[in-house]
């Protein structure tokens, strides 16, 4: 348990309930926050519900940003929601890009700047985002020139009225 003198620096408050493989997600956790320069602070937790850590977090927190950590799920709660409604879940063991953008996200919740989106999503293999807008392009295509070839896509000409 931190002290009270911890606690009553403004600081995003990091709940975590102790078990195997934690201290990992708490590095990365930590070093998205230092990234964005937003200081944190850490709270040992009672409960393995990463939602019920993070909203305790949210409470204690002068910045109002708690996150949880539980063996099962990584969570980031804002003070201003009601307790059953955290800003991001991540449910199951998670990876470390993951665990790190969770705390550049709660630390641009303090900043008041919009949020990074998925690791996973970013990080996709250039030649398959290619591949994606190919296929993309040629749907979009052969739907015009189904149009076309069956009169919808006639393109209309005016003419200037005498």
């Amino acid at each position: 348990m931190q002290s009270a003198t911890t606690l009553n620096r403004p600081s995003i408050i990091i709940c975590t309930f102790s078990h195997a493989g934690y201290e990992a997600k708490l590095r990365e956790l930590q070093a998205g926050m230092e990234e964005e320069g937003v200081p944190y602070s850490l709270l040992d937790g009672s409960s393995a519900d990463a939602q019920a850590l993070a909203y305790k977090g949210a409470q204690a927190s002068l910045l109002g940003v708690g996150v949880g950590i539980s063996p099962a799920a990584m969570c980031i709660h804002y003070q201003k929601m009601p307790e059953g409604q955290p800003l991001f879940i991540l449910e199951g063991q998670g990876t470390l890009p993951e665990w790190r953008y969770f705390g550049y996200n709660a630390a641009r919740l303090v900043k008041g700047l919009p949020f990074k989106g998925n690791p996973l999503q970013e990080a996709a293999d250039p030649e398959d985002n290619m591949a994606q807008l190919y296929e993309s392009v040629r749907k979009i295509i052969l739907k015009v020139l189904q149009e076309s070839a069956q009169g919808h896509g006639e393109v209309n000409t005016w003419s200037k009225m005498p």
